[in-house]
């Protein structure tokens, strides 16, 4: 973990939506980790060990429909796991990556975005939440596009 901020909060996949995902895909791909960092997880925000087994499903993170809406691919632990006990602190695996980050108003649409490095991911919250018109921010890795978390403003 590396920036702590009391300013936004970190919304991984919800576990019960993580877990319907399992028993609603029992067909998707499973994979043995076989490089770290490479399989990012979204319910706990860390990156799987190697070893571990994770699968490969489709996640629409959005709760609001916008001409943005859209499923992503994400990997999820192919066995439940626990979300990240701080959700103020920003994971490795998001600041260790490139990632793409789309600001939201509350109609879901999009208000800025940016590509950086993930070191600049507090930094480019901070700048987003500053808007008024940001109600929350969608993280993707950069590369392949894979949704990673929503971010909301602390309430």
């Amino acid at each position: 973990m590396t920036t702590i901020t009391t300013a936004y909060r970190l919304q991984p996949i919800d576990p019960g939506e993580a877990d319907r995902l399992r028993a609603t895909n029992p067909d998707a791909p499973v994979y043995t980790v076989d490089a770290y960092p490479g399989y990012p997880c979204r319910q706990c925000l860390r990156d799987a060990a190697l070893g571990e087994e994770v699968v490969l499903v489709s996640h629409d993170p959005f709760t609001a429909d916008s001409p943005y809406r859209s499923a992503s691919p994400i990997f999820l632990h192919r066995a439940p796991c626990d979300p990240p006990q701080d959700p103020h602190a920003l994971p490795t695996q998001l600041t260790g990556r490139q990632l793409s980050v789309r600001a939201f108003d509350g109609d879901a649409m999009m208000t800025d975005a940016a590509v950086i490095a993930g070191t600049d991911l507090a930094a480019t919250l901070d700048r987003f939440f500053a808007q008024e018109a940001c109600d929350h921010v969608h993280v993707h890795n950069a590369s392949r596009g894979c949704w990673a978390t929503r971010v909301d403003r602390a309430r």
